[in-house]
C-alpha cells in the first residue's frame, strides 16, 4: 500500500475516532452535571438530616389536600430514598469515571493516529488532537517544547483532585452523621455504598 492511500484511509479513521471522542465527552458532561445534582442533594441531607424529607412530605401533604379534603396524606420514609439516592451516585460516579478514562485512551489514540498520518502524509499536517491540543500556543511547532498553558492545566487538577476529595467528603460526612451501630439495614447498605465509592475513586 502507497502512502497515499494509507494516509486516506487513516484520514477517515481519523474522522470516525473523533466522532466517537465528542460522543464520549458529551456522556461525560451529561454524567458529571447529574452527579453534581446526585450529589448536592445527599449534601443537604446530610447537613440537615430529615430537611428534605420534611421539604418533600409537606409539598406532597399540600397537592394532595388540595385535590381532596379526605385524602390521607402519607408520610414518606426518606431512608429509602437517601440510600437509593447513594446507590444513584454510586452507579454515576462508575459511569463517570468510565467514561473519562475511555476520554483518556481514545485521546491518547488519535494522538499516535495522527503521527502516522503526518508519517505518511511527509509532514505535520494533522495534529489538533495530539501534539497541538498538548502545545503551548494550540498550533504545533516541532521547536515549541513547553506544554498547555497553566490554566488550562489547572482545569485539569479541579476534576482529577478537587471532584473526588468533593465526592468522597460528601458521602462520608453523611454516613458518619447516621450515628454509630446498631444500624438499620438501609444503614449497612449505605456503608457498602460509600465503600464501593471510595474504592472506584481510589483506583
Amino acid at each position: 500500500m502507497n502512502n497515499e492511500k494509507r494516509a486516506e484511509l487513516l484520514l477517515d479513521h481519523h474522522k470516525d475516532t473523533f466522532q466517537h471522542i465528542r460522543d464520549s465527552l458529551k456522556t461525560r458532561n451529561r454524567l458529571f452535571a447529574y452527579i453534581l445534582i446526585v450529589l448536592a442533594l445527599v449534601a443537604f441531607d446530610a447537613y440537615s438530616p430529615g430537611s428534605l424529607a420534611e421539604l418533600v412530605n409537606a409539598y406532597v401533604a399540600k397537592t394532595l389536600h388540595s385535590e381532596s379534603q379526605t385524602t390521607t396524606i402519607p408520610i414518606l420514609d426518606f431512608s429509602v430514598v437517601g440510600s437509593m439516592a447513594r446507590f444513584l451516585l454510586l452507579c454515576l460516579t462508575v459511569q463517570y469515571y468510565q467514561r473519562s478514562i475511555q476520554v483518556d485512551r481514545q485521546f491518547k489514540y488519535i494522538d499516535h493516529l495522527e503521527r502516522q498520518i503526518c508519517e505518511a502524509m511527509g509532514g505535520d499536517f494533522v495534529t489538533r488532537e495530539g501534539r497541538a491540543y498538548l502545545s503551548r500556543t494550540g498550533i504545533f511547532k516541532p521547536e515549541e517544547k513547553g506544554k498547555r498553558p497553566v490554566y488550562l492545566r489547572s482545569v485539569g487538577v479541579l476534576y482529577l483532585y478537587f471532584f473526588p476529595l468533593v465526592l468522597v467528603t460528601v458521602v462520608v460526612f453523611g454516613l458518619t452523621r447516621e450515628g454509630l451501630p446498631p444500624w438499620r439495614v438501609t444503614d449497612v447498605f449505605n456503608l457498602v455504598v460509600v465503600l464501593a465509592i471510595l474504592l472506584y475513586t481510589g483506583l
